[in-house]
C-alpha cells in the first residue's frame, strides 16, 4: 500500500468559518475513510496552521479536495497531493528494517 498525503493551507479565518462546510466536509472523509482510501485527517497545530490527510491513493486524495466544500468555500487556499515514501511502523508501504 502507498501513502499520499493531501497538504492543506488554511485561510486566517479558517477557525471563524469552518463550521458552516464542517458537516459535509467530516461526511466526505468518513465516506473516504470507509472506502479504504483515507488512513488518517486532521488539523495541524495550535493555532491550527495547515491540515495533512493521509491517503492510499493519489487519485482519491486528489479527488477528495476537488470535492471538498473547505477547498469550494474557499477556507482552503492551497492544496497538493504529496507520495509519502513510509519506511517504519506496522502500516508502513516501505518497511525498511536495521541490517542488525
Amino acid at each position: 500500500m502507498a501513502h499520499f498525503l493531501l497538504r492543506y493551507d488554511l485561510a486566517p479565518d479558517y477557525l471563524a468559518r469552518r463550521g458552516e462546510f464542517r458537516d459535509a466536509h467530516l461526511g466526505l472523509a468518513w465516506a473516504a475513510s470507509d472506502r479504504g482510501e483515507l488512513v488518517l485527517g486532521g488539523a495541524v497545530g495550535d493555532p491550527v496552521e495547515s491540515a495533512l490527510l493521509l491517503f492510499t491513493d493519489a487519485e482519491a486524495a486528489h479527488a477528495f479536495a476537488q470535492a471538498d466544500p473547505y477547498v469550494n468555500s474557499g477556507i482552503v487556499t492551497g492544496w497538493r497531493v504529496l507520495p509519502w515514501t513510509t519506511v517504519a511502523g506496522e502500516q508502513a508501504a516501505t518497511p525498511v528494517r536495521p541490517a542488525s
